[in-house]
């Protein structure tokens, strides 16, 4: 399916903030260098009949991490106190800790935390959640963790020709229309990496007694209704707690005023790593009985017919 770039550098292609950015290969979101200049510089894609699609995690950070806070407010109080472990330190050395620090290790903070893990023939490998959030103690010891992972989709094809075009500040006529391009959603990474990660993460979170409102995860709504169709829309609605996974997604607004188009919250749900890994092993939405042996039997009966003709 066809799709068209509907932001390019954070906003419409060849409006001047777009070429502004652009220019400068900048993300306005994170105020840094784009991450996807070189597949082409899109924030978000969008099909014939389809609301839009993130495929930039950058794009969900707008507003200074935004919701990277509603988490922290949620869990934490409105009151609590977003810093690095740095301002931290800094703070407890000056005796000006005020006891509603939150330390978060992630993009626009502090790195990002690798977590040891097994791996082949008893070695240690590792792996990283994207945002980790500790309520820390008057010694900066951990009193409660929050683990946030962020996804959007990766996509199949290619947009490099229509992001040439805008980067050279010219339009992109196509069959499919101004900024049309032939890349798609690359939709089974919600079977094959997204969902798998999701569990993992979920299982070895919930072994930690300090993580106590479980893991949350980022996305935009297309990709969680994918989720949901995926898995068969059972998943069955939990309270926070040790275990649970809590969505958050997002989609872009319909109408606005101003140059940047905001996000909107569309979907918070709670359930738990079990009922997600059921799911995901038992999944309701299958074709019907006998597809494969139908499909089979009426593709070689239309290639003997036609051999016949």
């Amino acid at each position: 399916m066809p799709t068209k770039i509907l932001e390019f550098h954070g906003f419409p292609p060849l409006s001047k903030e777009s070429v502004s950015f652009a220019t400068q290969k900048w993300c306005p979101f994170v105020d840094a260098k784009c991450k996807k200049i070189q597949s082409g510089g899109a924030c978000s894609l969008q099909g014939p009949s389809s609301p839009p699609v993130i495929i930039c995690p950058n794009r969900l950070y707008g507003n200074q991490f935004e919701v990277i806070g509603r988490i922290a407010s949620e869990v934490f109080g409105s009151d609590c106190d977003l810093v690095t472990d740095i301002e931290a330190e800094t703070r407890r050395r000056a005796g000006t800790l005020n006891g509603k620090e939150v330390v978060v290790f992630g993009q626009g903070y502090s790195g990002e935390v690798g977590i040891k893990a097994p791996s082949a023939e008893g070695e240690t490998g590792s792996f990283k959640v994207d945002y980790l959030l500790t309520k820390v103690g008057s010694e900066l010891e951990p009193l409660s963790i929050v683990a946030i992972e962020v996804q959007t989709i990766d996509t199949t094809n290619s947009y490099k020709k229509a992001s040439t075009s805008y980067y050279a500040g010219q339009p992109h006529p196509s069959k499919w229309g101004e900024g049309g391009t032939n890349a798609g959603f690359n939709w089974e990474n919600v079977t094959k990496r997204i969902l798998p990660q999701l569990i993992y993460k979920g299982h070895a979170l919930r072994r930690e007694k300090l993580a106590k409102h479980g893991l949350f995860f980022v996305l935009p709504e297309p990709v969680l209704q994918k989720i949901l169709t995926r898995v068969g829309s059972s998943l069955l609605e939990y309270p926070k707690g040790p275990g649970t996974v809590t969505f958050h997604s997002y989609q872009l607004a319909d109408s606005w005023t101003g140059a940047e188009r905001p996000l909107v919250a569309k979907t918070e749900f709670t359930t738990t790593v079990e009922q997600i890994a059921f799911a995901f092993v038992s999944p309701q939405n299958l074709p019907p009985l006998g597809i494969y042996e139908d499909t089979l039997s009426a593709k070689l009966e239309a290639l003997s017919r036609k051999k016949r003709l």
